[in-house]
């Protein structure tokens, strides 16, 4: 390996840890507002804007990562959401990715992207947990949903 390949794996890798570690710390600030969790769905920040600015793999370590370290270290997220929230945050990473190749790096890519991550999500979930429970994030994350949406691709141009 030369110095140039070798100089950006690492950084990459540091990206990634930094993406890993706001969407640890995100969600405890969030959590700090009564139902800012849930509203707010900070948990899935880092993931999109690692995919819009680093790509598939950043993106992807992300979602899958940080609530398993979160759980590991803070005992938060509840075990029982785990499957949810790796459910999720894979299909926005693997959608933000599809979506950005083509579309590029756009509020209107997060927004599709997002959008279309909890639509799959809710979908593959309903026949195991309800319609209430599949959809409840499209209804209470919705400020969530949009904040991210707005934020994730002026955030990842900056990084």
């Amino acid at each position: 390996m030369n110095q140039a390949h070798t100089l950006s794996a690492s950084l990459t890798g540091l990206r990634t840890l930094l993406f890993i570690a706001g969407n640890i710390a995100l969600p405890h600030l969030f959590h700090l507002i009564p139902g800012g969790g849930v509203a707010f769905l900070p948990i899935y920040w880092f993931t999109l804007i690692g995919v819009l600015s680093c790509g598939l793999t950043v993106g992807l370590s992300a979602a899958l990562l940080s609530p398993l370290l979160g759980w590991l270290i803070f005992g938060a997220p509840a075990a029982v959401m785990l499957p949810d929230m790796l459910l999720k945050g894979t299909m926005l990473a693997l959608g933000a990715a599809f979506i950005s190749r083509r579309l590029g790096n756009s509020i209107p890519t997060a927004a599709l992207s997002v959008s279309l991550a909890w639509l799959l999500s809710a979908l593959t979930e309903w026949p195991f947990t309800g319609a209430a429970y599949a959809f409840q994030d499209l209804v209470t994350g919705l400020p969530g949903l949009v904040l991210m949406s707005i934020v994730a691709p002026w955030v990842a141009r900056k990084v």
